[in-house]
């Protein structure tokens, strides 16, 4: 197999483990209904106790890929690439909120940022699918519908964080479905279970 092949392997395999998705889209999910004081998440310490148990979840989701999938380092390139695109991605959304905080826009430009982050983090680590461009596209539409005007700046923000923690979770859920598709079920990568770098 080329050198480019398994690259192209391995970035499929790192950006589509989609479970760990999940902990990520909770905790997005629950910081936004925690800044809206909701329920019990007006406590801050319910959010940490529910910030820790996602970090468990997460650690025992990595654990899962690793044993059932094997584990992959990518090529300093592709690090590098990403690295790039989190920083663009960082500056992108601390805009969004920033607008949003500022201006009295009819529009969650948290919501939409997000949305394009989360289509650059795609088409970067391994090629945007179909259901990337239906939850992003939705979710960039929902920021950008003009319906967010005389909702006050920290609703404005928070509800896009909601949004984006949805987003975060469906996208998950439909990359393992993909990882399974390219991969197979997990219980069939036990038996080759492997550490590699490329």
């Amino acid at each position: 197999m080329e050198r480019r092949s398994l690259e192209s392997t391995a970035a499929i395999y790192y950006y589509l483990r989609g479970l760990l998705s999940i902990p990520v889209g909770a905790v997005i999910i629950l910081a936004g209904l925690g800044n809206l004081k909701w329920g019990p998440l007006r406590h801050a310490w319910v959010f940490i106790g529910f910030l820790l148990a996602a970090a468990a979840a997460y650690l025992l989701i990595t654990r899962y890929y690793n044993e059932n999938y094997g584990r992959v380092t990518l090529s300093t390139r592709a690090q590098t690439k990403g690295a790039v695109a989190t920083a663009v991605s960082a500056v992108v959304v601390a805009g969004g909120v920033q607008a949003d905080w500022s201006l009295d826009l009819p529009l969650s430009l948290t919501a939409a940022s997000f949305a394009l982050i989360m289509v650059v983090y795609y088409a970067v680590g391994v090629g945007l699918r179909a259901h990337h461009t239906i939850i992003c596209g939705a979710l960039l539409a929902s920021g950008l519908v003009p319906v967010w005007g005389g909702v006050g700046a920290d609703i404005k923000i928070n509800l896009g964080l909601i949004l984006t923690g949805a987003a975060t979770f469906a996208t998950g859920i439909f990359d393992h479905r993909a990882l399974n598709r390219a991969f197979g079920p997990a219980e069939e990568q036990t038996a080759g279970n492997s550490n590699a770098q490329v």
